[in-house]
């Protein structure tokens, strides 16, 4: 039953980032920073690969289903957030949680 859980996660994560990678272009066109796609997606991966070893040393202090919790809901309100936004920081902030919250989930399962 894991594997199969493991396989779910795995498929829910890429596919949330492919939709929103896709639709980056698109959001951003709102606010006319064409060229600030490559900058949100560059610091967000940088932001959400600085966060795997703060979030493994809290999660050998707490338990692993809360901190899955826990990112899940840090990814669902980045999800939130870029679906509400009405500017570009607003985006950025969104990006950032999303790729962090989801990224961190794997590491939590």
């Amino acid at each position: 039953m894991l594997g199969y859980s493991m396989f779910l996660l795995y498929f829910v994560n890429a596919f949330q980032s492919s939709i929103t990678s896709n639709l980056s272009a698109y959001i951003t066109s709102g606010f006319e920073t064409h060229s600030l796609v490559s900058v949100i997606s560059v610091v967000s991966s940088v932001m959400s690969a600085a966060t795997y070893m703060p979030v493994a040393k809290i999660l050998n202090l707490w338990d692993r289903s809360v901190g899955f919790a826990l990112m899940a809901g840090l990814a669902t309100l980045g999800l939130i957030l870029s679906a509400t936004c009405s500017n570009l920081a607003t985006y950025c902030a969104a990006q950032v949680l999303t790729k962090s919250g989801a990224s961190c989930a794997l590491v939590g399962y």
